[in-house]
């Protein structure tokens, strides 16, 4: 889905760096037109409240990032299922879609105001929308979100460069458990940085630290390129915040970066 402007006013345009505050929102709206209880593969939790341990819907926000001259907006929003989802699980799913869609498919979004979404018209969208954009088979890939750390690395930015050789491999060797844990192959190299490859992306150090909100423990966010030795499949979500648009990776193809 993508942001429209309202009758008599303009699209929130939010900058990329809100991606867990839009996402948590989108996940919010689902979760209002889904039934009671919503099932466990979008809602993240058991029936009890317990974490599901099994993967489950995430939500993202697709930034306008990358190409020359992107603006580094959010352009639209989008749900990644599960590939083992069950039958029903995705029909509870699209059926929550169905009500919201049929409600005006507002995206309530605090002091920020509400958003007017519409869906991905058929044909070519813009390529921040395009599915191929995330999903194309690729060697290399690049963060456009950076990976929220599974554990604290250490002090990447220290002046010591031996203590901030030391926490850069640990952040390494994090985000190549995070490939094996969503079922990716060990990659062969990973490079993490404070910034992006991609143009009109933020700083990690924008995004963080991840969650924004509660009280649970705070993770360490980097932009990260990995290098696998045969093309896989996007999309590629990686780290604690994958089902909220943090730690959303983009394919680097031939001639780019």
């Amino acid at each position: 889905m993508r942001e429209a402007a309202p009758p008599g006013g303009r699209p929130l345009a939010l900058p990329m760096a809100r991606a867990e505050d839009v996402t948590r929102a989108v996940r919010g709206a689902f979760l209002h037109h889904a039934e009671d209880p919503p099932p466990p593969a979008l809602s993240g939790h058991h029936p009890d409240g317990r974490p599901l341990d099994r993967p489950h819907a995430a939500f993202l926000a697709l930034p306008d990032a990358g190409a020359r001259g992107a603006s580094g907006a959010i352009l639209g929003v989008a749900v990644v299922l599960p590939r083992d989802i069950s039958a029903d699980d995705r029909q509870a799913v699209l059926l929550a879609a169905g009500r919201w869609e049929r409600s005006g498919l507002r995206l309530l979004m605090g002091r920020d105001g509400a958003a007017q979404l519409e869906p991905t018209p058929d044909g070519a969208p813009a390529p921040p929308l395009a599915p191929a954009t995330w999903t194309l088979a690729a060697q290399r890939w690049a963060s456009v979100t950076p990976v929220a750390l599974d554990r604290n690395p250490g002090d990447l930015a220290a002046r010591d460069p031996g203590t901030a050789a030391e926490a850069a491999r640990c952040a390494q060797e994090t985000i190549a458990h995070a490939c094996e844990r969503i079922g990716l192959p060990h990659p062969a190299s990973v490079q993490v940085s404070p910034r992006s490859l991609f143009d009109a992306v933020p700083a990690a150090s924008n995004f963080a630290p991840f969650p924004r909100r509660g009280r649970g423990l705070k993770r360490v966010c980097v932009h990260a390129e990995l290098h696998f030795d045969e093309p896989v499949t996007g999309p590629v979500l990686l780290g604690v915040g994958r089902y909220f648009g943090v730690g959303l990776f983009r394919p680097i193809m031939r001639g780019e970066g």
